[in-house]
Formats: structure tokens, C-alpha cells, sequence
């Protein structure tokens, strides 16, 4: 599926959507993302949905796993300890674009990032898990009934791994202003 989308080519648009993720991640509002916005992050899920220690500390993992694969240029921690939103943005970029990654790392991100959700581990993802997502990433969790509707293409009432990574790629690799999946991380800022 990644390999399908043309390279990114950082339109205004595109840029909104990842400085809507960049601020979703910013937990502190400083204008930075460090590992410890991931950690804030992962402990808001699994704050949510009541996690023992050891779900949720594969939270974490699996979060600060994601943010290693996507920072090329990563300390021993896995991440610069300082990432501008400008950084995160072209970063993005240069990722995206990358071949290795789009057909060897996207699958495994895709995957890492819907176990990051199956808190239960059943396969599916379900609202409260998809409502505690949205929380880890300071969307109101009010939002992520409209965003499940979307991603949940068949209407069952659970969102599978297909209908995730549909809405993943199209997310992160789209450019089309007009797309159903743009507000994947919730609403789009300014």
C-alpha cells in the first residue's frame, strides 16, 4: 500500500496534518518533542483504559519503538532529545520518501502502531481502544466516535488492522485536501 502514493512533496496541506500530529504529540505545549512527550503519551492511554503496569509499559515500548524507526537522525535514547515542529515536518519528508522505508518499515509501523491500540490483544481495535488512542494524543475523546465511523469502512464495529493501515498511508502519505482519512489524528489545526 505505501509504495502506491506518490512521494510526498510537502504541500500546505499535507504540512497542516503533520503539525496537527506534531502538537498532538507536543504534551507540553513548549514547541518541542522529546521522548518524554512519548512517554506522556503512552501514559494517557493506558491512564484511559486502566492498564496494569506491564500493558502499559508495552505502551511505551511499542510508542518509543515507533519513534526510533521514524527519527532518522536518533541518539542512544532513539530520538534527539530536542525535535522542532520544522524538524518533525521535514523529517517526515525525507522519510516518507525513503523506498526502504515505504515497502520495509511502514508494514512494521502500521502493525506497531494498531498493537499500540489492541490494548486486549483480539485483533480488532474497538471504540474505547480507539477512544483511548485519540486521547494519548490530546484529541478529545468526543472526536473519536466520527474518526472510528470512518476508518470502521465495513460498518461491523470494530476497526481491523486493513481498515487501520488504509487510513494510516492515507494519512501520513496523502496529499489530497479532499481526503476522508485527513482528520486521522483528529482535527486539523491552523
Amino acid at each position: 500500500m505505501p509504495f502506491d502514493y506518490p512521494l510526498v512533496t510537502g504541500t500546505e496541506h499535507w504540512r497542516r496534518k503533520m503539525r496537527t500530529v506534531f502538537r498532538g504529540l507536543d504534551s507540553n505545549g513548549d514547541g518541542l518533542v522529546t521522548k518524554e512527550d512519548y512517554v506522556k503519551s503512552a501514559q494517557r492511554a493506558a491512564q484511559y483504559l486502566n492498564l496494569n503496569e506491564k500493558q502499559a509499559r508495552a505502551q511505551l515500548d511499542l510508542r518509543l519503538a515507533i519513534s526510533r524507526i521514524v527519527n532518522a537522525k536518533d541518539d542512544e535514547d532513539g530520538m534527539e532529545p530536542v525535535v522542532t515542529e520544522e524538524e518533525y515536518i521535514n523529517r517526515r519528508i525525507e522519510t516518507f520518501n525513503d523506498r526502504h522505508f515505504r515497502q520495509e518499515m511502514y508494514p512494521v509501523i502500521i502493525s506497531a502502531e494498531f498493537s499500540t491500540m489492541d490494548t486486549n490483544g483480539d485483533g480488532l481495535i474497538s471504540h474505547e481502544e480507539f477512544a483511548a488512542y485519540c486521547c494519548s494524543f490530546n484529541i478529545p475523546t468526543g472526536y473519536s466516535k466520527k474518526m472510528f465511523d470512518v476508518l470502521d469502512v465495513n460498518n461491523d464495529g470494530v476497526i481491523s488492522i486493513e481498515e487501520f493501515g488504509q487510513g494510516h498511508v492515507d494519512f501520513w502519505l496523502g496529499e489530497d485536501p479532499n481526503s476522508k482519512y485527513n482528520e486521522f489524528i483528529g482535527p486539523l489545526v491552523d
